[in-house]
């Protein structure tokens, strides 16, 4: 080649011309006065679940500070997860996972790995990268995860065991920066709506007279327990129906159970906000960041809700509340009966009842 690339530029695309070149119709990058060297490059492998990712964005800010603010951040994630990154301003490019991307990871040249899941396909990925500086999770020779680092062997421990899980009071960010030995120091979460995106919300809500309280309804998942029973969040309606407006969230998981919650609440003579169902994951994050406070169980919604620091009554029914950590705009509300259905992956009455209207709204207040 007789032109000047700089491949190692933060802004060269390779399969196009880069935006500064075709902006300032330069030939080639001897005429670029924008070249930004890219220092280590940096692979973190986390598809799923969104709440995770979530809260996986706390070591980004980490990942500058000790790597240096010229490293380069490759995040391969799930295609329908991708969205959680947008507008992610410590995030250099996002890989949906597919075939064409473990080919394009298997041949490309990386300095430090971090292998966030426990669980193929990324374990399997994990032992694709070239790259001497590992962290995290691999896929070993007996088909069962294994650790890089021996500092991520305590974490691997307790989702091999239920009892050790139990035992471990660390929240989930504490495990994580451990994992990948990393200086935890508190780190927020980094989601980031622009002024467009926010003006989705008032589509949905009109001009507030009084203060909005969100409340997510339905557990979207695995852990079928994990959200409070529709009798109580009619109930709840009602209590508070004098005081603030509502608006009961949900997804495609709740296509079903929202409306019959909105049917309970209008024969109650009562009026709720209705949000759409098929809103992108970015337009209901413009959602929650226009409410006032934010009631959920330990869901996406509640990651989503402290990314936005938006005052937030977490309700725990069956899940560790330990795992998430404590935020001046966060109350926690623990059901008596986690001890006796920790990890319970079914439906229980007895558990999604345990939590009492009173309890929530006194936590709604002391917001």
């Amino acid at each position: 080649m007789t032109n000047k690339w700089n491949r190692d530029c933060r802004s060269f695309k390779g399969v196009y011309s880069c935006d500064i070149m075709t902006g300032e119709d330069y030939r080639d990058c001897s005429e670029c006065g924008f070249y930004d060297k890219i220092g280590k490059k940096i692979l973190i492998l986390k598809l799923g679940a969104m709440g995770d990712i979530v809260r996986s964005t706390t070591i980004l800010t980490a990942l500058k500070e000790k790597y240096g603010a010229d490293c380069h951040i490759t995040w391969m994630i799930e295609d329908n997860s991708k969205e959680i990154l947008y507008n992610n301003p410590y995030v250099d490019r996002i890989l949906p996972y597919s075939d064409e991307t473990a080919l394009i990871l298997q041949q490309e040249k990386f300095d430090v790995l971090l292998g966030l899941e426990v669980s193929p396909p990324s374990t399997l990925i994990a032992n694709l990268i070239d790259t001497e500086e590992k962290y995290g999770f691999y896929f070993d020779k007996d088909g069962h995860p294994s650790a890089y680092n021996s500092s991520a062997i305590p974490y691997l421990e307790t989702v091999f065991s239920n009892k050790l899980s139990k035992e471990c009071k660390k929240t989930h960010q504490e495990m994580l920066f451990n994992n990948i030995e990393l200086d935890y120091k508190k780190q927020e979460y980094v989601l980031n709506l622009d002024e467009y995106e926010k003006e989705y919300a008032f589509r949905i809500i009109p001009s507030k007279k009084r203060e909005l309280i969100g409340i997510k309804v339905g557990s979207g998942g695995r852990w079928e327990s994990k959200a409070w029973h529709p009798d109580l969040i009619v109930d709840f309606i009602k209590k508070i129906s004098k005081d603030y407006d509502v608006i009961l969230l949900g997804g495609p998981g709740e296509a079903k159970l929202l409306p019959e919650i909105e049917e309970a609440v209008k024969k109650r003579g009562l009026f709720v906000l209705k949000n759409d169902l098929k809103n992108s994951v970015r337009e209901f994050m413009a959602v929650l960041d226009a409410c006032d406070f934010i009631v959920t169980g330990d869901t996406l919604t509640l990651h989503l809700a402290i990314g936005l620091k938006k005052k937030t009554v977490a309700l725990f029914f069956c899940t560790p509340p330990w795992q998430i950590e404590n935020y001046p705009f966060l109350r926690k509300i623990i059901s008596p009966l986690l001890d006796k259905y920790y990890m319970d992956d079914r439906y229980i009455e007895e558990l999604v009842k345990s939590i009492s209207t009173d309890e929530v709204l006194g936590a709604v207040k002391s917001l």
